[in-house]
Order: structure tokens, then sequence, then C-alpha cells
């Protein structure tokens, strides 16, 4: 009975599925894996063949190379269509809640929900496994190896002598016919190393040879007080200068740690980590600092004390989460659900759901678009959500949906208002960042200089600046008066998921698909400072109103708290 089932694409990923398809073998034994392409006898319907292995499949190992989507017929991936098996195979396994595994070759990055069929959508938020085709290829099919072990619930037993012997390549010892006779072994010569020893004799003649014993000459007593203080001038020279770099380094480290937090630009330094329980697609601290609320697409939002480093409350959503904002009383905690419902909870009492906003549908069966993004109006009277269609909605906090319209052509990732509450900002994946009036609804202003998808954009505090960042380098500061852009920022990263500016809008953090966080200065333009952060790519940042912290989060479930200004 098979345990493991392997999905892939042959156009795309035969050859490194070959590769893995024999070290699996040679792990858990040829029965004990599904390979679709050997397992599928001819001349039945390969679906209801694939829902009945992987009825008997304990993990679906999903291979995912550059071309898992499928070449394109007529504009349509292959995985769009009904017959495809790669779609079948996922399908079934999601449809199944089996333990699913994306394993992906080389470079390849998850494909996006919005690249995705309804039907595999959650596929796109699986934690997966990198198998490098390189020099790296035998320790990442380890960790793989090893993660499907826990799944299930084996573990190598530790190899036996006969074993550990061959793969040293040393021959095993004979089988002895019958049991040796008893030696007693002469003492060994100390051999001085002033000539080679001599090859054993007899043992009857070993026996005649007196016994040398090392003798242990004692070292002269040292004057401890030569060390500390040689005699000579270079020795004390030496000691002086080994003395100020120790005084150096201590007097660095007093610094760093009495400087108080907010002090000055370029002055950024992380504090502490929380584990999160999944991970971190959004961030939100509350109005005082005293608690941060993390977004999860493991279907929950958990609410931090921050003080006391200890999980506070733990909100559990209906689908995974990828906003969340506090209100500005900091009572209530807002957050947009992948099934496309707006949750209001309370915050004081614990997480309880206090009430959903959710749009009229015409027919049961009609799909609703998922809420990518969120924000709450400076007054609290206001909400306002993005979806994955393009859609933007401004809600009234009892409920109400005041304005809804399509104005995106892609999914709108993020929002954020002005200060003044009457304006606020939308960013889009279809490469634009727009500005609506938050009273009738009404577009204001379409900011179109960025060469790629927008993932996340923020109004500066005084309503001055608009910054916006996604796919690419590039970190663009508009003049929210004029609609030109003022600034140009060249990051290090490769895609920038997060930005957030400082309160006093001096300074922008940006992260990305890097471990860093970048500070930047608006005004000049110049990169002030780049601390590493989480171990994977950040996903979200936030600051604190009163500008004293930074908190980072990503995909490996942390939660970095920064000092920042």
């Amino acid at each position: 009975m098979p345990q493991i089932s392997i999905s892939y694409r042959r156009a795309d990923s035969e050859a490194m599925t070959g590769r893995i398809f024999d070290r699996l073998i040679a792990h858990y034994g040829k029965e004990a894996i599904f390979r679709d392409i050997d397992n599928i006898p001819a001349g039945i319907d390969f679906r209801q063949h694939i829902n009945e292995m992987l009825h008997r499949t304990n993990v679906l190992l999903a291979i995912v190379g550059p071309e898992w989507l499928g070449a394109t017929r007529d504009g349509l991936e292959r995985i769009n269509e009904e017959s495809d098996p790669v779609r079948v195979e996922v399908e079934t396994a999601l449809r199944r809640r089996l333990r699913i595994i994306p394993i992906l070759i080389g470079q390849t990055r998850m494909p996006s929900s919005n690249q995705l069929p309804p039907s595999l959508k959650d596929f796109a938020f699986l934690n997966a496994v990198r198998v490098d085709t390189g020099r790296d290829f035998d320790h990442h099919i380890e960790h793989l190896i090893k993660s499907v072990d826990e799944i299930l619930g084996q573990s190598k037993s530790p190899p036996s002598r006969e074993t550990s012997i061959a793969r040293t390549g040393e021959r095993p010892a004979a089988k002895a016919e019958k049991p040796p006779a008893i030696q007693v072994e002469a003492p060994r010569k100390r051999d001085t190393g002033a000539r080679p020893a001599a090859a054993a004799a007899a043992p009857s003649t070993a026996a005649r040879q007196p016994t040398q014993q090392a003798v242990s000459i004692p070292a002269p007593a040292r004057d401890w007080r030569y060390v500390l203080w040689p005699k000579s001038r270079p020795g004390r020279t030496l000691r002086l200068a080994a003395i100020g770099a120790v005084a150096v380094a201590l007097l660095a480290l007093l610094v760093l740690d009495l400087w108080p937090a907010g002090s000055g630009a370029g002055n950024v330094r992380r504090l502490f980590s929380l584990q999160n329980p999944g991970p971190v697609s959004a961030l939100a601290f509350s109005p005082d600092a005293q608690e941060i609320a993390a977004a999860s697409l493991d279907r929950s939002v958990n609410i931090w004390n921050i003080a006391g480093q200890k999980l506070f409350a733990t909100l559990n959503a209906a689908d995974g989460v990828s906003s969340v904002a506090f209100t500005p009383d900091g009572r209530e905690v807002v957050f947009g659900e992948r099934n496309g419902v707006i949750v209001i909870a309370n915050a004081d009492a614990g997480g309880q759901i206090d009430r959903s906003l959710k749009p009229d549908t015409a027919y049961a069966w009609q799909a609703i678009p998922a809420v990518v993004s969120i924000a709450v109006s400076p007054d609290g009277t206001r909400i306002v959500s993005g979806d994955d269609d393009g859609s933007v909605n401004i809600w009234s906090t009892d409920g109400k949906l005041l304005h809804g319209q399509k104005s995106h052509s892609d999914a709108v990732t993020t929002l954020a208002f002005f200060p003044d509450g009457k304006t606020f900002a939308s960013g889009s994946k279809d490469g634009t960042v727009r500005v609506w009036n938050t009273d009738s609804g009404g577009e204001l202003a379409t900011l179109s200089d960025h060469s790629g998808q927008i993932l996340s954009a923020a109004v500066s505090a005084d309503g001055k600046w608009i910054a916006g960042a996604g796919s690419g380098n590039s970190v663009l500061i508009w003049n929210a008066t004029s609609g030109s852009v003022a600034r140009i920022l060249t990051s290090n990263l490769d895609t920038v998921d997060a930005i957030a500016f400082s309160p006093d809008g001096r300074n922008l953090f940006v992260g990305g698909n890097d471990t860093s966080i970048e500070i930047w200065d608006v005004e000049s333009g110049q990169r002030l400072q780049s601390v590493s952060g989480n171990s994977h790519s950040i996903r979200a940042l936030a600051v604190s109103q009163d500008g004293g912290r930074l908190a980072s989060g990503g995909d490996d479930k942390t939660i970095d708290i920064w000092s920042a200004q």
C-alpha cells in the first residue's frame, strides 16, 4: 500500500523528479512510493485511479518547477483545465485534507493564489520545501525525508555494526569457527619516535622485555606577575593594546544597550522575538503600543502582549487571514478573511467576535472575492477593504456597505488612510496606486509610475508622501499633492513585500524577500541602515504610533520587535 505519492508535470520537472524518486525508494522502498507515470494502468479513468491511490496515501509531494502551471493553450494555462492530471491530483488531495508538501525546484517560487483556479487556492499558502539542483541536493533531500518521516511517524533505526563497517569500506571480521584462545597482552613499549617501532615478537619473547616507564619532568612554576605585566617593553606594549581593545568593545556594548529608542535615524536594533503559531501575513500595533496583532494564513489572528512577551488571545478564523488592523480606540481588531468576510472582534474580551461584514450575493452559489487588505479610518467610522478581484469597498463600522466597485484590474494588495481620514490610497498587483475620496468613493488620482506589481503602499503621517513598492527593487515615493515622483529608492531586495513610514515621516522601513530590513531617509533618498531580520522572507512591517517600536514578521513564524525612530 503506497504511503507517499508524487505529483509532478513531466514537461516541468521530469529529471529532478527521477532523482527525488530514486532517493525516496532507497529510503522507504519502491512499494511505498506512488508516481503517476509508473502506476496508472492504461485504459481507465485516471481521476478515479488518483482518487483511490490518494485514499491510501499519507503524504503527497507536489513537485513545482518553473513550468508547473503548464504551457498555455489559447491563453489558458493547463492548471486551469479540469482535465489536467496535476490539477486533479492536488485538487483531490486538498479535498481529502491530505498532507501536502510542495517541493520547489531550484529558485522556483510558489504560485500565487490568483494564478490558480478556485479549487487550488489553498495550495498557494502551504509551507514548501526547496530542493536545490546542485551541490545542496543531498542536504535538501535529507531535510525532505526528515519532514516526511515526521508526518508518517517513522524514524530510522540506528544502523547495525555490519552496515557501518560496510559504509566505511572496512571488511567485516570473519566469523570465528571456535572460541579464540585467551591471550595475555604484554605491556607495550613506549615508542619515543627516535626510530621505527620494532615488529611484535612472539608472546614468549615479549614477556621477557623489561617495561620502560615514561618519566614526567614537571615544568618550572610560572610567575603570573610577568604573565599579566611582561618584563620586556614590546610585551608590555602589546598587553596595553589588548587592554585598550577590550575597553573599547565593552564601551560600545554599553552604549548600544543604553542608547534610548528613537534617539535618531539608523538606530534600529532588535529587542526580542515572539514565536507566532503560524506564518505572519500582516501586523498591527494597538494605539498604545502595548499589544500587537499578527494575522496568519493558517486561519488565525494572534494578539500578543508586548511588555510581557506573552500570547494574549487567539482569534480563530474561518479562512486564511491576510490583513489586520486595530480601531483607533484599541478596543477592537478588524481582519479580513479569504472567504470574503470582514470580522470585527473585541480585543479587550480576549478576541470575542462582535460582528461580521459580508457583501450581499444574488445567488447562494455565488463566490465572494477574498479580502486581501484592510484599513480603518483615523476616526474609526469607516473600514475599507480590498479584494482579490480588484474591488475596493467602503464600509461603515455598523456593517453597511457604503461604496463598492471593481476599480483595479488585479488584486488590491494594500490600503492606507491619509491622516485626515477623508482620503485613502489603494495599491494593486495591476501596478497602480489610486487615491480615493472616503465619503463619495470617487477616484481622485492614479499613480502608475511603478513598473511592476504593487504589494505594499504607505502614507506618511503628515500626508505629504505616498510610498509604493512590490515586484522589483524600486521603492517609489510620490508627492501626495502633485502626484509626481519625488524619490526612487533602489533596494537590495528583489521583491518588496512590506513598507512603513516612521511617525514623523522622515524614515521609511523596507522589507521583502530577504532577511534584512532597510531604513531609508525620505528627504535625501539615502539608505541609513540595514539590519538582519527574520530567517525567511519578511511579509509584514508595523510601526507603533509613538515611533518607539518596529515589528517585522514573515514565513518563519517569528515576530521581531525592534527599537526604532
